[in-house]
């Protein structure tokens, strides 16, 4: 599955409570709870919608914390801790930089096996969906190799040419190949490309 299902949301936010003994709950940008430690989420809905149209990345709400989780530049999740200590604090932050990764993890997933020809034409479609990606654009594989293995600093230097543009995708396939996934504009040929 290309998508993090609820379960996985819930499994992620337990573990972090049986470690931090905070409490954790994910929602929606719509305020519709997705995962939550603990059963007495006050109705939220309000706050949840007016800090998603907020500019604010984090706020105090109440005895609540709220987060804002993105993939890319867009908003996917709030993420709320039950507390209003520094700690509090501190776990929200770390809970929301642990699902952003799971985000990317997801998306880096889906490209890999897309590009492994490994997936249903349907399935493609209903996954770039959930993911936020655009299905009618036209895009160029590169695989750049890298000279040695395990040459952390070449996928760091190509996803910081590229990373800027959030539609273009980046990621190693093994120790010496990266892949990257351009989008390119109709006006743009091969001969641009290379």
């Amino acid at each position: 599955e290309y998508m993090i299902s609820n379960q996985i949301l819930q499994d992620t936010i337990d573990g972090l409570k049986n470690i931090t003994r905070t409490d954790l709950c994910v929602l929606d940008t719509e305020g519709k709870i997705l995962a939550s430690t603990f059963k007495d989420v006050d109705d939220c809905e309000e706050a949840v919608l007016a800090f998603v149209d907020s500019p604010a990345e984090s706020q105090a709400i109440r005895d609540y914390q709220f987060f804002k989780v993105f993939d890319d530049n867009q908003l996917e999740h709030i993420l709320l801790a039950k507390g209003e200590t520094d700690d509090t604090y501190m776990v929200g932050k770390i809970a929301a930089f642990q699902i952003q990764n799971l985000l990317v993890a997801y998306k880096d997933n889906f490209i890999k096996t897309l590009l492994l020809d490994n997936l249903l034409l349907v399935d493609i479609y209903n996954r770039a969906k959930k993911l936020h990606i655009d299905t009618d654009v036209r895009r160029i594989v590169f695989i750049i190799e890298t000279k040695n293995e395990k040459d952390t600093n070449a996928l760091e230097t190509v996803r910081n040419i590229f990373s800027t543009k959030t539609k273009d995708f980046i990621t190693a396939v093994d120790e010496k190949n990266i892949i990257l996934v351009k989008e390119v504009k109709q006006t743009e040929s091969y001969d641009d490309m290379n």
